[in-house]
């Protein structure tokens, strides 16, 4: 991979990870009730968004998460000489994330947000949320811990590589990881309970 084509596949993973971002903030994007867990939370703000939101979100969201692939994979030439094993798993774990993490992670997290409202409009908050938590649970919950496998173990392989000086960079270019990285927006929602902040929360990849 030259570094013209190195270039372009960060910016296009880049423009990818920015679209993620505008889907994640139209999910989530939204102030939490007094008190209420994260999973409540999102029930709520549900119930309070015009249903366009979710729907948007989720497509918006599933198509920068494929675009996010090509940069991610600027990885792969790095480490795969000195760590021939490791870099094979990065390898597989990309192809994992491309096909799971829009279409069977990011897009259903919309849809379980549509699902309830709909159903909750229709059938009833009680019904509503039965068959939304079946479909979180039926669902989004399997393909999303098969997603945390690859996920996880493609970061720790980055990070150990990158630590281990195995690559052209300097080790300290280790914290930029996606792990580490989820771990910082996950910790802004302890900054308080606002639109902005809870959507930045959800967008934690």
């Amino acid at each position: 991979m030259n570094r013209e084509s190195v270039e372009r596949n960060l910016k296009i993973g880049l423009f990818g990870a920015l679209l993620t971002l505008v889907g994640d903030l139209l999910i989530g994007a939204a102030r939490f009730p007094d008190g209420a867990n994260m999973i409540d939370g999102y029930f709520a703000i549900a119930l309070a968004m015009p249903a366009w939101r979710p729907i948007l979100g989720g497509l918006i969201g599933f198509a920068g998460i494929c675009l996010e692939f090509c940069g991610l994979m600027t990885i792969h030439p790095l480490i795969r000489e000195k760590m021939p094993q490791g870099g094979r798993f990065y390898k597989l774990s990309m192809y994992v994330y491309l096909a799971v993490a829009g279409g069977a992670v990011h897009l259903p997290c919309g849809a379980f947000m549509w699902i309830y409202k709909s159903v909750a409009g229709a059938a009833g908050k009680a019904v509503g949320h039965d068959i939304a938590m079946k479909y979180l649970l039926y669902f989004l919950l399997p393909a999303a811990a098969v997603f945390a496998v690859f996920f996880i173990g493609a970061g720790i392989v980055q990070f150990i590589a990158f630590f281990k000086g195995l690559t052209p960079f300097p080790k300290w270019y280790c914290v930029f990881n996606l792990l580490l990285g989820k771990a910082v927006f996950n910790g802004v929602r302890r900054l308080g309970n606002t639109a902005l902040i809870n959507g930045i929360g959800t967008s934690n990849m």
